[in-house]
């Protein structure tokens, strides 16, 4: 009787060890990480989030194989995006904290600080401010370490950098190895130039066809604020051999919006007008600078590059 009495006892024992050892592997096995902000805040977010809502950022979780809950209606404007779209949920612009906090979701990533303070009540939040990335490689990769999908970037990177090589042999034997290129913006009342990483298409021209920008826009607007207003008097100093322009929406149209620039002696006069090298480029296909996009502006560029020599 004894015998039986020890070997119960042992038995009992030993289920209560393992159920202590499993409560502490549980308990051990942490299901959140410390992340550090750009502003070098840290917050905890999920190891492997599931529920993203975004206000920014969906190419970018979209070239990766993630699809976020929800993304603001400026977001899914995106033309590049269309086939990602599918189930995401609109959640307004500014986006609606009430809808945010229906979706119940277990990360959110926004770009403005005052969406910041709204949405960190709702669940963990990481800000990341428009232009904190200087690249669609750094942005890519940023983004997936917040999603826990580091090789998923690295082989869409490769793959980018392979479609980025082919562009640039399409255009070698059109595009003078001197050859400058711009961005433009506006409409009879305002004119801008802009840089290499404020939408635009600046990646597709200085990043992945590697081309050069005239000193005065390397030095006024690549290297200072990323944008610059100027006058029509001063556009000659700006001028590319290559002049990408887009035209200022006005309600839903952006029709006539340039026609007074365009009717002027100085842009006429322009060199790249005389050579049949500016080119007019729709304002939704063009402002956004996610990867997708990015990938989509690459082909439209090299194709204006490539017919304007026929």
């Amino acid at each position: 009787m004894k015998k039986i009495v020890f070997l119960v006892s042992a038995a009992v024992m030993a289920v209560a060890l393992v159920g202590c050892g499993s409560d502490e592997t549980a308990v051990g096995k942490s299901e959140t990480h410390a992340y550090k902000m750009p502003n070098g805040k840290t917050i905890e977010i999920p190891n492997n989030p599931k529920k993203i809502v975004v206000t920014e950022y969906m190419g970018s979780l979209s070239a990766l194989g993630v699809k976020p809950i929800g993304a603001t209606s400026f977001v899914l404007e995106n033309p590049y995006l269309d086939a990602y779209k599918k189930g995401v949920e609109d959640i307004g612009d500014p986006a609606s904290v009430e809808k945010v906090a229906e979706l119940q979701p277990d990360l959110i990533i926004v770009s403005g600080e005052d969406q910041f303070n709204q949405m960190k009540k709702i669940a963990p939040t990481i800000l990341i401010p428009y232009n904190t990335y200087k690249s669609v490689q750094d942005e890519l990769t940023a983004i997936a370490d917040i999603v826990g999908k580091e090789e998923e970037a690295k082989d869409w990177l490769a793959d980018f950098d392979k479609k980025a090589a082919k562009a640039r042999g399409k255009i070698k034997g059109v595009v003078a190895p001197n050859a400058t290129v711009g961005l433009y913006e506006g409409d009879d009342k305002n004119f801008y130039v802009f840089g290499d990483n404020w939408g635009r298409g600046g990646q597709v021209l200085y990043n992945a066809l590697q081309l050069k920008a005239p000193k005065k826009i390397q030095d006024e607007v690549i290297d200072g604020d990323g944008y610059k207003q100027i006058s029509l008097e001063v556009l000659p100093d700006f001028a590319a051999d290559y002049m990408f322009v887009t035209r200022f929406k006005h309600g839903d149209t952006r029709n006539g919006a340039l026609d007074g620039i365009e009717a002027s002696s100085i842009w006429k006069d322009l060199p790249a007008y005389k050579a049949n090298h500016i080119f007019t480029m729709d304002f939704d296909e063009m402002y956004n600078y996610d990867p997708i996009a990015v990938e989509g502006q690459m082909d439209l560029i090299v194709s204006k590059i490539v017919d304007s020599n026929k």
